[in-house]
């Protein structure tokens, strides 16, 4: 592990900072974020996909979280092509399970593989969804209208990533409310706190 020293210029003793830790022109320190770490780990994963929606129908994502204690740091953001009406729910209870996409491992020299797994299931009817994956008792995290008004397009992400819930499901949902795609990108690393 590499021990990091702080260097000023404020003192007569000045210490030439090493090459490993600090940049020998700014003196600035040599750092990646956590989730590039995680990458580098081998613990860094991601799902890219697009849907091409008819008006009315109804496109969810299932989301569920292993029962341990390697957590998912998780990110979303999609861009839809006309509008769209889209939830986030925790806790949805998932009747008939989608057909699952196996994650992409951002490191692709490691071997490790995600343990949040994710399914894809379409519906022609808000009805038939509610169905599938029911939402009447499930948690409302966020949702919004995507391409809305006098847009033809949008964009939404979550911003700050999420800790998702041990041993939970989640959905993502769009609901066409005119026909068009949705291209989303869901971005996680799974860790295991320290303490």
């Amino acid at each position: 592990m590499a021990t990091f020293k702080m260097y000023t210029r404020a003192t007569a003793d000045v210490v030439t900072p090493s090459d490993e830790n600090v940049d020998s022109a700014t003196w600035a320190f040599k750092t990646i974020d956590y989730a590039h770490h995680e990458i580098h780990g081998g613990d860094h994963y991601n799902v890219r996909r697009y849907k091409d929606q008819t008006i009315d129908h109804v496109y969810d994502i299932q989301i569920t979280t292993p029962n341990t204690t390697k957590w998912s740091h998780f990110t979303y953001e999609f861009e839809t092509e006309n509008e769209t009406l889209w939830h986030f729910y925790r806790n949805p209870t998932i009747v008939l399970a989608g057909t699952a996409v196996t994650p992409v491992n951002s490191d692709h020299n490691s071997t490790n593989t995600a343990a949040l797994v994710v399914k894809l299931i379409t519906n022609t009817t808000l009805a038939d969804a509610n169905l599938d994956t029911t939402v009447a008792a499930a948690t409302l995290i966020a949702e919004g209208i995507s391409g809305s008004g006098k847009k033809e397009s949008g964009i939404a992400s979550s911003r700050d990533e999420a800790i998702l819930k041990q041993n939970e499901d989640y959905c993502l949902r769009f609901i066409a409310t005119a026909a068009g795609y949705v291209n989303f990108h869901l971005d996680w690393y799974e860790h295991t706190n320290k303490e």
